[in-house]
């Protein structure tokens, strides 16, 4: 090699990225590597709580919560880096309704609720997709009201 020439470290020089991408190749992982890591069977079994408030943080982790009271008023959900699904399709509002606190990063949050009642979301969403805030009943000043507010950033919420 002449003065002042450059040359690649051994380790660069044996593999060009023909050599990596090659087919046939099975050092890369697959789709069906991952399927191993996220199987359905693995997923949290559900909190059922009987009372009429909630309070439940989850950080890289899954959480299903799934509420029973006849008087819900309420909870709050913080997830990060996290997966949340809230079932309330077996409980019952309390006369004055009920409001759930949200604060999610990086994270998706399922909100099941039951047909006949009415939805609000106040969600101040970054970089993320809200979608609930509608009216699950024919009539829109009658039936329970469910209240949605807090932040979500980079992630997502979701009202059936």
């Amino acid at each position: 090699m002449e003065t002042g020439q450059y040359e690649s470290p051994p380790s660069t020089r044996r593999h060009g990225w023909n050599d990596v991408a090659s087919a046939g190749r099975r050092d890369l992982p697959t789709a069906e590597d991952f399927d191993e890591f996220f199987d359905d069977d693995e997923r949290p079994e559900p909190i059922i709580t009987h009372d009429d408030s909630f309070d439940h943080e989850t950080t890289l982790n899954g959480l299903r919560l799934r509420v029973l009271s006849k008087q819900f008023r309420g909870g709050r959900l913080t997830a990060v880096l996290s997966g949340v699904t809230l079932d309330l399709r077996d409980a019952e509002l309390s006369p004055e309704g009920a409001t759930i606190d949200v604060d999610s990063t990086l994270s998706g949050i399922e909100i099941l609720a039951p047909r006949g009642w009415r939805v609000s979301c106040d969600v101040d969403a970054v970089m993320s997709g809200v979608d609930g805030g509608y009216t699950r009943t024919q009539s829109a000043t009658s039936g329970p009201h469910l209240r949605v507010k807090g932040s979500i950033v980079a992630g997502g919420l979701c009202v059936r």
